[in-house]
């Protein structure tokens, strides 16, 4: 299947879909929107090629531009806009390339691709050695036979490049909001330590035997696929944060305290400091009204909060709750339970981890 015609039975597929490209793949897209009937497949598309572009799209910067992490987060976010654009079979496409220009290149000429569907997410990564037309047009051809292949348009034997994570039923009903939350294994949700655990580290489960101790319950952790301003977690990224744990997880789609707490009524959630202050300031509601009606909420549904200190960013320094408690309001102050210094000082971070990875 060559030129248009390949175009042609894209669109005569039931898909439809959002596609994000930056760095390279264009030739891709103007073949399927130079193509008659590119209106039933094609709801939206983006080539976000500035730094500031790409940040905007995924609600913050990348730690790496052309990286398979950001073709996934890129595809999601497509995906994600294709069902808000009333997709019946969407799918999500992304490609994010570092190719030969006008400078030399740091690193590898390389290309990473990403095709998210309720079904699994798909990933592929190739690299070139050429002047730019020429890897243009080889990108382009190995995103359509990725395409082709993933939506099963033509039947052919599958790319090696391309690798996939299918979605758990309770994953996929997540993602397609059929479901709030799903614990990987039997627990009563009254002990949580929320976190996005990328990576899980010595700290957290510090943290959870401490609360344990402190509350006489029995702790789990709990992930959020969605997040506030980003894409959702992808399968493949939800594989790997699950794979790191060995108790309880709740996967949830409840990205802020308020929505935790009005599903786990009465629950205790173990919180660094920093969280709390972010809990607190009006300034991360839009308004000081808004923030008080979330507290309201969080005392509605009986929150209490175990608050370890942390290491803060804009002071440098290890604070705990009693270094904040006076800013507070006095109704969630009384919610909290302290965890002083001497029991827990450790300043690391998830962050710092994949910093020192890299």
């Amino acid at each position: 299947m060559n030129g248009s015609r390949r175009a042609i039975a894209l669109h005569d597929s039931p898909w439809q879909g959002v596609f994000y490209l930056a760095g390279g793949g264009t030739s891709l897209l103007t073949e399927i929107l130079g193509t008659a009937g590119a209106s039933r497949t094609v709801l939206d598309a983006r080539i976000p090629y500035s730094d500031a572009a790409l940040s905007e799209l995924l609600g913050a910067a990348p730690e790496q531009s052309c990286s398979e992490a950001t073709a996934r987060a890129m595809a999601m976010s497509a995906f994600q806009q294709a069902r808000l654009l009333g997709a019946l079979r969407p799918f999500g496409f992304a490609c994010t390339a570092s190719l030969a220009t006008d400078h030399v290149k740091k690193g590898d000429h390389r290309a990473h691709a990403a095709i998210q569907t309720s079904a699994a997410t798909f990933i592929a990564r190739w690299t070139f050695s050429d002047t730019r037309d020429i890897e243009e047009l080889s990108l382009s051809e190995n995103l359509w036979t990725t395409l082709i292949h993933v939506l099963d348009i033509e039947p052919s034997a599958r790319p090696a490049e391309v690798q996939s994570t299918a979605a758990k039923p309770a994953w996929r009903a997540l993602i397609l909001g059929e479901e709030r939350a799903h614990a990987t294994a039997e627990h009563d949700g009254k002990l949580l330590l929320p976190g996005a655990f990328n990576p899980l580290h010595e700290g957290h489960r510090r943290m959870l035997t401490i609360a344990e101790q402190l509350t006489g319950l029995t702790g789990a952790y709990e992930l959020s696929v969605a997040n506030v301003d980003k894409p959702f977690l992808d399968y493949r990224e939800i594989a790997t944060r699950l794979a790191q744990f060995d108790r309880p997880v709740w996967l949830t789609r409840l990205p802020t305290f308020v929505e935790k707490a009005r599903h786990f009524r009465g629950a205790c959630f173990v919180v660094g400091v920093d969280t709390l202050v972010r809990i607190t300031e009006p300034r991360y509601y839009g308004n000081a009204h808004v923030r008080d009606d979330a507290l309201a909420e969080l005392e509605e549904y009986d929150a209490h909060f175990v608050v370890f200190g942390r290491q803060l960013e804009s002071e440098d320094t290890f604070k705990v709750l009693g270094d904040i408690v006076n800013q507070m309001p006095a109704t969630l102050a009384a919610r909290c339970i302290e965890v002083d210094a001497k029991r827990f000082n450790n300043p690391i971070s998830s962050t710092a981890l994949r910093n020192s990875a890299d």
